[in-house]
């Protein structure tokens, strides 16, 4: 059984019986604004026209009450039980960018243990067009005969490369394979850009970059793209590991911030005691102690989603607006 779901404003769209309408929309090339895919950022909220849909398991911080009794859904989670019409209420709120999503072939050109657990890899476009992406979006990335995986790209937009960040799993099939038989000069094909969480470039006022994991990625790229596009705003950064050999690519951070006094960059352990080179504690308590005020910042939160999630509660009871938050948990929901 399949469901004709009409978009207001786009286009109209089958779901089969049991899928999500965000993902059918997307797999049906439909431009549709979204962020983790697993009801937590509200990105892709929407008004329930007609008909109707069960919700999946949420997070309250995506979608209060109050916004669930004015029928407000969140695409992500939305089973259609019938035929429907949806508009989409977050592109109205802030300028968007018309992006195309695109399928593009590109070849590994290096490879980087930096931990333990993390690989970095650089891509080559061999493909005849150019991957444009907004800083701290992702794409999905699939290697040899494996199901496709999201990472956040980690380079500046401006460049020809992709960099990506990845995170070796237990029992992860992707991860696993990246880390043993990759290769150099292998294709790898990418679709995208994804993501809502990406740089505000005409926002003018406090940047709050939040990063834990391989979240570094995305806040790399929206430091870079900051770096280069000469932005005046002061920008806080910062990164948080359980010990010091959980942190890689500080040095890209310092520099910055070396030649930006309006660059502030802050590495956090949570679980190493032992240390003088670095606070210690949970990344958002420090946030917390540091900032008094965040009237009229922007905060973008990438890595784990606990870390993502306690931010998401607490600073908007700090004066930071929700609309100002742009979140990417970093779910490994697709790992087995």
């Amino acid at each position: 059984m399949t469901y004709k779901i009409n978009i207001i404003g786009k286009s109209t769209i089958t779901v089969d019986d049991g899928d999500c309408i965000l993902e059918s929309a997307l797999s049906q090339k439909v431009d549709f604004p979204h962020g983790c895919k697993s009801g937590n950022c509200g990105a892709c909220k929407s008004k329930l026209v007609s008909g109707d849909i069960y919700m999946m398991p949420y997070s309250e911080f995506a979608l209060e009450d109050s916004e669930r009794k004015k029928k407000l859904i969140l695409a992500c989670r939305a089973i259609p039980q019938t035929d429907c019409s949806i508009k989409i209420v977050n592109e109205n709120k802030e300028k968007t960018i018309k992006q195309s999503i695109k399928e593009l072939k590109y070849k590994v050109s290096k490879i980087n243990k930096v931990t333990t657990d993390i690989i970095t890899i650089e891509l080559e476009n061999i493909s005849d067009k150019k991957f444009k992406f907004l800083a701290g979006q992702y794409a999905e990335l699939k290697f040899s005969n494996l199901d496709s995986r999201q990472f956040s790209m980690a380079n500046c937009p401006s460049e020809d490369k992709l960099e990506f960040h990845i995170k070796i799993l237990d029992e992860g099939l992707v991860s696993d394979y990246v880390s043993k038989e990759l290769s150099i000069e292998e294709k790898v094909l990418i679709t995208g850009p994804f993501g809502n969480s990406y740089l505000r470039e005409n926002h003018k006022g406090p940047i709050l970059c939040v990063a834990g994991g391989t979240g570094l990625a995305p806040i790399l790229s929206i430091a870079l793209s900051y770096q280069e596009k000469k932005m005046k705003q002061p920008a806080y950064i910062y990164v948080g590991a359980k010990t010091e050999n959980d942190f890689y690519y500080l040095d890209q951070f310092i520099k910055i911030a070396k030649n930006n006094s309006k660059f502030k960059f802050f590495p956090i352990i949570s679980e190493q005691k032992n240390t003088s080179n670095f606070r210690t504690g949970l990344v958002t308590d420090v946030v917390i102690e540091d900032i008094e005020d965040f009237d009229g910042f922007k905060a973008y939160l990438a890595g784990p989603p606990p870390m993502v999630e306690a931010a998401e509660k607490f600073f908007p009871n700090l004066g930071l607006n929700k609309n100002d938050i742009h979140a990417d948990a970093f779910y490994n929901k697709y790992e087995n």
